[in-house]
């Protein structure tokens, strides 16, 4: 080890050392049990790859569950579909890195099962009413892949974001000796916010993705939320309302510019796109629906 690279080791233990600490201390307060997934025990290898076997159960499930007005959890609960899809996450622990492929089809992988996952959970924990009435779901709520335990917040943010922090806790999931940072897909896609369903009513709606065509996919789920009512212009008062997923995650946009060429890029508001081409605009941000999505 050269003079140079101890102190990058030191800084990386240490780095360790406090963010599992902190991670703990959050999962302390939250109640939540680090020992329970919802996949416990073993199953078998898929006889087909985990990422097309696992769209094509998640799709069955939507059929089945989506209604107008939200998803009809009791129904779904009670199907067939559902019963499949949980013998298949059985087989999640035999996951491997190659089982994936390439970025592409891990991406759409990660996805779909985050969407799922909280499909489960809801079930699962039987919430009712607003999530923030659990404050310790996306934390509870995880399943065992490849060996190790992947909460909700740990797709998220561990994978799907490139490890970056929470944007409330400000904690970064995986800590530098954590094995399962090799998967962090960095850097970010940012259009991932507009496919992950959290499970409230203001979030993207629910839908499945495909590895070969996740480019086009996520470029039509960032037009469809933006366009019906992800961003909303008031060219009366010049005021432009945005879905406060925005704001939250601006960092993954590149700032209040970077947003604003997202929206030049995916709005089809032709006054919206004249404002900002002229800066002429101002910002607010919608009260997030934390409620969940369930049929009424």
């Amino acid at each position: 080890m050269t003079g140079e690279e101890a102190p990058q080791k030191l800084r990386e233990r240490l780095a360790s050392r406090w963010i599992r600490g902190a991670s703990w201390a959050v999962d302390f307060a939250l109640r939540v049990d680090r020992r329970q997934v919802l996949n416990p025990g073993g199953g078998i290898k898929p006889s087909e790859p985990i990422g097309p076997a696992l769209k094509r159960l998640a799709n069955q499930m939507r059929a089945e569950a989506l209604k107008a007005g939200g998803v009809d959890y009791r129904g779904l609960g009670a199907s067939t579909a559902y019963e499949q899809f949980r013998e298949l996450t059985r087989s999640l622990p035999h996951c491997t890195s190659e089982d994936l492929g390439d970025r592409d089809h891990q991406l759409a992988f990660w996805i779909n099962l985050y969407n799922v996952l909280i499909l489960d959970a809801v079930i699962h924990y039987q919430v009712r009413g607003s999530l923030l009435r659990r404050p310790g779901f996306f934390r509870q709520a995880a399943y065992n892949v490849g060996g190790q335990r992947f909460s909700a917040d740990d797709i998220e943010h561990g994978v799907l974001r490139g490890n970056r922090p929470h944007p409330t806790l400000r904690l970064r999931p995986f800590a530098p000796d954590d094995m399962r940072r090799q998967l962090s897909l960095d850097p970010p896609d940012p259009r991932i916010h507009f496919a992950l369903n959290c499970g409230a009513r203001s979030c993207p709606p629910i839908a499945f993705y495909d590895g070969e065509q996740i480019d086009c996919q996520l470029d039509q789920a960032a037009s469809a939320f933006l366009n019906s009512g992800g961003a909303r212009y008031d060219p009366e008062h010049r005021v432009l309302w945005l879905s406060k997923l925005l704001d939250s995650y601006s960092i993954d946009f590149g700032g209040e510019q970077g947003v604003f060429a997202l929206l030049e890029r995916y709005s089809q508001d032709e006054a919206l796109r004249d404002a900002l081409a002229r800066g002429d605009v101002r910002l607010r941000f919608q009260p997030y629906d934390w409620s969940v999505n369930a049929v009424l």
